[in-house]
């Protein structure tokens, strides 16, 4: 039974637009949802990463006003007295809005306490109550004694507040113990420090410690900070099913999750682990509900639909009248095909077709048959099969031993500089990095073999040969120390952290050429003479030098170097001393 070719067309342009308008439209929602999720995902973690960088810069400024303040009571020890210590601690307490209270203790167990009671003026009192744990850390207390900074959110027991301390011991111009400063953190209001956000698609953000104590909440930011609280504040008393399933959650799996379910509610979450504030680790917590990130997505997708089926059903009407033109000029092409199979070369060139892509196509077609034609009838095809033999084996580029100098450089501390780094910024850096090394290479006509992770490597004297390629190699390495140091003011210029480079610098003997398999070669080289290079290179980090150079390269050199011996070493699997050198850059 045959079938007509006008039929399968018009029934293949048809499936073909259905099957594509399915396809592209899936994949677009599909896309859609995807991006739309990983656009929240990113902000999540921006916003978490944000509330860790202000916890840790909050800790910071802490730490170093209360260093400013224990040196300044320390240098007036002889003035230690009430009103000299006021007079010191109420400036302090009125410039620092993270504060409520600030309490010295002295050794002799009196105190003086300055805060702000009822968000007024600072005030001072005498002697204030203070339970036995903090007259035990002030009494026995020295600086440096491991009880100092940030303790765990608690209840003050007089007032009946939720604060964190932080704990300073003072010692005099001679580093006598005289006391110690306790500086009180109000909860309420560290919390509105640290969750005052812009708020977008319900956003939630809160943070807790781990055992359940609240450190920030959105239910916490009205509060009067001097409310008399009856227990510390947890996270299952704030009647917050999410923090509460989320607190839940990570005591159960850990931080590895990115959606938690709450009833018939679905919440992107993101939570990213602050530590060193405290004796117990903190959390912060981005949350918003899935349904309002795809809601938007999930109209438009409803639309698109509606508008997709439309096109669709006009789209088959219309495959199937083009279908029934194109089928004519498609047969002929055909026979066009068939004629490469059988040389039959005697096409038609008249315009047959009302498509001028169609004709187009037929006459393009007669081109290459003609072209075949005079491609036959001039070229043996005996001699073709040679050259493509030729091509296949590399002739001109066999492998061959020769002398090469050969030069490996690599990133000090790479795995500390991308830990924590996202891939992207990751391959960004990388990328500008080599840009910078290739530069010098391919200027004295090295030859970059490869890249391996954060390491170049490159050789002189193949495959062309080179009488100077020590020095071409050692001008390169010199100069590649030179860029790198531009390089790196931009980056400390922009605050970020220059990359140290190590370069190892060797001559010897490889084997040279193409090497591979027989459907993937490679020009490149191997022998002990690359390994040996690359050891110069790590031997860099033990010397503590950036530059590595061989006693090799050294006695082939042929230009003046400030030569200076650094090391010697007997490297592995070989049994005499090997002399490492540097060059002495002139500044």
């Amino acid at each position: 039974m045959r079938i007509s070719v006008r039929f399968v067309l018009s029934i293949g342009v048809t499936l073909f637009v259905i099957t594509a308008v399915g396809l592209v439209g899936g994949l677009s929602i599909w896309g859609g949802i995807e991006s739309t999720l990983e656009v929240t995902r990113a902000l999540q973690r921006q916003e978490t990463a944000r509330i860790t960088e202000k916890v840790q810069n909050f800790a910071e400024q802490v730490e170093a006003d209360v260093a400013t303040l224990a040196e300044v009571l320390g240098e007036n020890t002889n003035n230690l007295e009430n009103q000299a210590v006021i007079r010191t601690l109420k400036p302090f307490v009125r410039n620092k809005s993270y504060l409520n209270g600030l309490t010295l203790v002295r050794k002799n167990r009196t105190n003086v306490w300055v805060g702000k009671w009822g968000g007024g003026q600072p005030v001072a009192e005498l002697n204030i109550e203070l339970d036995e744990e903090s007259w035990r850390y002030a009494i026995r207390g020295r600086p440096g004694d491991g009880t100092e900074g940030f303790e765990d959110v608690y209840m003050e027991p007089t007032d009946r507040r939720p604060v964190i301390t932080y704990t300073k011991h003072l010692s005099d111009c001679c580093g006598k113990p005289i006391g110690t400063v306790y500086l009180d953190l109000d909860l309420t209001t560290l919390s509105s420090e640290l969750a005052a956000s812009e708020r977008r698609n319900n956003q939630q953000i809160f943070v807790f410690d781990t055992s359940g104590a609240v450190i920030a909440h959105p239910s916490l930011t009205n509060k009067d900070a001097y409310k008399v609280w009856s227990r510390l504040p947890r996270v299952s008393d704030l009647k917050d099913p999410v923090a509460t399933a989320v607190q839940s959650e990570i005591v159960r799996t850990g931080l590895n999750f990115l959606d938690i379910q709450v009833g018939d509610q679905a919440w992107l979450t993101s939570v990213a682990r602050i530590d060193d504030v405290g004796d117990k680790v903190w959390y912060a917590v981005s949350v918003v509900p899935r349904d309002v990130v795809l809601g938007p997505m999930i109209n438009r997708t409803i639309l698109i639909s509606v508008i997709g089926l439309v096109i669709l059903a006009v789209a088959i009407i219309i495959a199937l009248v083009i279908g029934r033109a194109i089928a004519a000029p498609v047969s002929r092409l055909a026979l066009a095909a068939d004629a490469v199979r059988t040389l039959n070369i005697d096409l038609p060139t008249d315009q047959v077709s009302r498509f001028s892509e169609l004709n187009s196509a037929e006459r393009a077609f007669h081109a290459m048959l003609t072209g075949l034609e005079v491609f036959i009838r001039y070229v043996p095809k005996n001699l073709v099969k040679r050259l493509i033999q030729l091509e296949a084996k590399g002739r001109g580029v066999e492998a061959e031993e020769r002398e090469v100098t050969i030069l490996f450089t690599d990133i000090a501390g790479y795995t500390s500089i991308s830990d924590g780094m996202n891939p992207k910024d990751l391959a960004g850096l990388l990328n500008d990095y080599f840009e910078v090394l290739v530069g010098p290479v391919t200027a004295r006509g090295g030859t970059v073999d490869k890249f391996i992770g954060d390491a170049l490597m490159a050789f002189w004297n193949a495959p062309d040969e080179q009488e100077d390629h020590a020095d071409l190699a050692l001008g390169a390495a010199l100069e590649i120390q030179k860029v790198i140091q531009e390089f790196n003011d931009a980056r400390v210029a922009a605050g970020q952290k220059p990359l140290v480079t190590r370069i190892g610098v060797h001559t010897g003997r490889v084997l040279v050429g193409n090497i591979g398999a027989s459907e993937r070669m490679n020009y490149t080289i191997v022998g002990d003479a690359v390994n040996t290079t690359a050891r110069l290179e790590g031997l860099g980090k033990e010397i503590g030098q950036t530059l590595c150079i061989s006693s090799n390269t050294r006695n082939v050199a042929q230009s003046q170097y400030s030569w200076r011996e650094v090391h010697r070493v007997t490297l592995r699997g070989r049994s005499q001393e090997t002399l490492v050198y540097t060059i002495q850059q002139e500044s």
